[in-house]
C-alpha cells in the first residue's frame, strides 16, 4: 500500500506502476499479507497449530468484518441517495449553520453506519461541490471544513463501529464498559475538536 501511494504521488507509469497500484489496493494487500503469514506459520513448524490459530482469529475478527461490511453498504446507500439534491435545495438554511454543517453531517454518517472512512469520504463527496454555495471559498475556510469533517467522523464510536469491537475485545471489556470508555471518549474528542475549529473559524 505504501508503494502504491508512492507510485501515485510520483506519477509512475508502465508495468511496475500498474503492479504497485494493483498490489496496493486494500483487498489485495490483505490477501498478500495473509498468504505470507500462512507461509511463515508453516515454515516455522506450526502446522499442527494452524487450525487452532485460525479458529481463534476468526472468533475475534469475524464479527468485526461483518459489522464493517454492513457499515460500508449503508454508507454506499446513503451516498447514492438524493441527499446532495436536498442539500442544494436547502443551501440557504444550511449556509446559516456555517462550519457546523460539515461536522454534523460527518457525525451523523459516522454514528449511523460506524465507519470513519466512509463518513469522511461520503461527507467530502457531498460537501466538495457545494463549498461555494455554503460560503466556503478561501483556502483557510476549506481547510477548516476538512478539519470539521475529520472531527465529525470520530463522533461517536459505538456498537456498529468495527474499531469499537477491536478496543473492547482486545481490552477484555464488556460492551457496556466500551460505551462508558470508547464511546464517551470519542464523543469528548469530537466535541473538543469541534469547539477548537469554531474558535479558529472566528479568528480566520
Amino acid at each position: 500500500m505504501a508503494l502504491s501511494s508512492i507510485s501515485s504521488m510520483a506519477g509512475w507509469t508502465g508495468f511496475w506502476a500498474d503492479l504497485c497500484t494493483f498490489l496496493g489496493t486494500p483487498i489485495m494487500a490483505l490477501a498478500v499479507g495473509s498468504v505470507l503469514a500462512i507461509i511463515q506459520l508453516l515454515t516455522a513448524g506450526k502446522k499442527s497449530e494452524f487450525y487452532q490459530l485460525t479458529n481463534e482469529s476468526l472468533k475475534t475478527v469475524g464479527p468485526i468484518l461483518f459489522v464493517t461490511a454492513a457499515g460500508g453498504v449503508l454508507g454506499k446507500v446513503i451516498a447514492s441517495s438524493d441527499m446532495v439534491n436536498f442539500i442544494t435545495e436547502h443551501a440557504t438554511v444550511l449556509q446559516a449553520m456555517g462550519i457546523f454543517f460539515p461536522f454534523l453531517l460527518a457525525a451523523i454518517l459516522k454514528s449511523a453506519q460506524g465507519s470513519s472512512t466512509v463518513a469522511i469520504t461520503t461527507t467530502a463527496g457531498i460537501i466538495a461541490p457545494l463549498l461555494p454555495v455554503l460560503g466556503f471559498a478561501s483556502p483557510v475556510e476549506i481547510s477548516l471544513v476538512v478539519m470539521a469533517i475529520g472531527a465529525g467522523a470520530m463522533t461517536v464510536s459505538h456498537a456498529n463501529d468495527s474499531y469499537f469491537w477491536v478496543v473492547t475485545n482486545f481490552g477484555e471489556m464488556k460492551p457496556e464498559e466500551g460505551y462508558r470508555t470508547q464511546t464517551m471518549m470519542t464523543l469528548v474528542i469530537g466535541l473538543a475538536a469541534r469547539v477548537e475549529i469554531f474558535i479558529l473559524n472566528l479568528i480566520f
